[in-house]
């Protein structure tokens, strides 16, 4: 029994000391700490496009190198470049692991951020490191000079502004396809901007325009080129000195004023004689010189002009009366690019806007199957051009009851009648350009030339034939015709437009034609507006 009981007893103290043992080692374990670290470096970097960095990343557990697989990851709103690391990605007995990041061979933004993500997995845990990089462009510097071929000039003239513009790669090199910015200052304010483009050899030039100065007044010129990063290759912007020319106020006489007038207004002397008689006699009375076009007869002798034939439309008008205009201005003394002002009746308004928006346009045929849409224009030619005055030459453009967006459809077809009635067919082909929305009014559009300064004048006699009444300036407020011309048809976007309501001849002047032979009101207009 004794003994039984001593190995019951050697039985429980072996129970004992091995629920102690496996206590003991549980114990231990649970005191066992592992720690896991990953270290990157560089944790920032900031390089140039399409350099590279190298990265070294080292793993870690309790403080001693691990050998483990390593997973990568790279991330940008947008091109995050390449990252190159050895095959099996895995750091090596001392933990580390070397890769080289290579950054975007271009970017289009000062910085452009990347992340670049190094993970490994131990037992269940993961660990992470994040790399923060920079990438910036690569700029290369530019320079701007600029140059005028005035020092001065008369208020209303046209003078050339010309850039030169290059970037340094270890020598100058012309840069082609610039924008440049033009900026003009008097007295120190911002008075006007432009844009241009450079040619494949850096240069580009900008014609300046500038005609209400009261006074005499000094014009700074200056060339922006903005930073570009959109291209293969990024140019820091640059800026050029500025430039300067004078201007002196215009003065009744400097220009010839150059009178034109409208369909079949030179059919008869008696037709002429009444649309300019009166505006002549004022002009020479305050001082202007209107261009003579018969310097062997006595007096003003007046622009005259009409088709050669039946299909001669206005743009080929524009390019014959453009020549005569040439040669009257030699034949009176002045240089055949001599700056004149224009006063224009009816179609002879549209005349003259083809000459100040289509300079050197070829114009000898007309392409009947055009339409608003087609490419190029309805008008063509030989191959030369034809229009020799052009925006450059033109200082004030006035125009009194000139259908620039059309008369009504009716008014068409009933001068068709009145021109077969007449026997003048060889008028026929201008009628269906001045009709609303026309192929030739289309593909004028409804704006004028930036280097012209054009004043729109219309009568209103409170009827329109073959039509209702129209706002073509978008004030509101509709207006009817001066009996031919529909009221607002001469405005042109964001031009002034001068209105007379009334009533027709004898009862009144605002009619089509007693608007400008005879109105003192637009005369006045027409004579304040000659130089300011």
């Amino acid at each position: 029994m004794e003994i039984k009981w001593k190995i019951v007893a050697i039985f429980a103290i072996a129970l004992i000391l091995t629920i102690s043992i496996i206590a003991m080692k549980n114990g231990h374990k649970k005191e066992e700490r592992i720690e896991l670290s990953l270290i990157a470096e560089p944790s920032s970097f900031r390089i140039e496009e399409g350099k590279n960095v190298i990265i070294k990343v080292r793993a870690l557990k309790n403080g001693l190198p691990l050998e483990t697989k390593i997973e990568w990851d790279v991330k940008s709103k947008g091109n995050t470049g390449q990252l190159i690391v050895p095959f099996p990605s895995e750091t090596n007995e001392s933990g580390y692991l070397i890769a080289r990041y290579i950054a975007p061979s271009d970017v289009n933004e000062l910085n452009h951020n990347v992340t670049i993500i190094a993970k490994f997995t131990y037992e269940g845990n993961e660990v992470v490191a994040t790399l923060n990089g920079s990438i910036y462009p690569k700029l290369h510097e530019t320079k701007i000079l600029i140059s005028c071929n005035r020092k001065k000039m008369i208020a209303g003239e046209t003078c050339h502004f010309k850039a030169s513009i290059a970037y340094f790669d270890e020598v100058w090199i012309p840069l082609s396809n610039a924008t440049i910015k033009w900026e003009f200052y008097s007295n120190g304010t911002k008075i006007m901007e432009r844009k241009s483009i450079s040619n494949e050899k850096g240069f580009s030039s900008i014609s300046f325009f500038y005609s209400n100065a009261e006074k005499n007044m000094s014009i700074e010129a200056v060339a922006i080129y903005e930073m570009n990063l959109n291209g293969s290759i990024d140019f820091n912007g640059s800026k050029s000195n500025a430039v300067s020319i004078k201007i002196i106020p215009e003065k009744p006489g400097d220009f010839p004023v150059v009178l034109i007038h409208g369909w079949i207004g030179s059919s008869s002397k008696a037709l002429i004689n009444f649309t300019w008689y009166n505006l002549t006699k004022k002009l020479i009375q305050h001082g202007f010189k209107v261009l003579d076009f018969d310097v062997t007869t006595p007096g003003i002798q007046w622009l005259e002009y009409e088709p050669g034939w039946e299909n001669h439309h206005i743009s080929w008008i524009a390019a014959k009366v453009s020549q005569e205009i040439r040669k009257a201005l030699v034949l009176n003394g002045y240089p055949p690019n001599q700056t004149i002002d224009i006063v224009a009746h009816s179609m002879g308004g549209l005349v003259s806007r083809f000459m100040a928006e289509h300079y050197m346009a070829d114009v000898d045929y007309w392409n009947d199957s055009w339409a608003p849409g087609d490419a190029g224009k309805p008008w063509y030619g030989d191959g030369d051009g034809d229009v020799v005055i052009g925006p450059e030459q033109i200082d004030d453009l006035i125009a009194v009851g000139t259908p620039c967006h059309g008369v009504p459809p009716n008014i068409n077809e009933s001068i068709l009648q009145i021109i077969n009635y007449a026997k003048f067919p060889w008028w026929i082909a201008q009628v269906p350009d001045m009709i609303y929305k026309s192929p030739f009014l289309e593909a004028m559009g409804y704006e004028s030339s930036p280097l012209v300064d054009y004043y729109g004048i219309g009568g209103d006699i409170g009827w329109i034939f073959g039509g209702v009444p129209k706002d073509f300036d978008g004030d509101g407020i509709a207006h009817y015709s001066d009996g031919l011309c529909p009221t607002e048809s001469p405005y042109l976007e964001g031009r002034p437009l001068y209105i007379l309501e009334g009533k027709a001849w004898p009862y009144g002047e605002e009619d089509h034609m007693s608007l400008n032979a005879i109105n003192d009101k637009v005369h006045e207009y027409i004579l304040k507006h000659l130089i300011d």
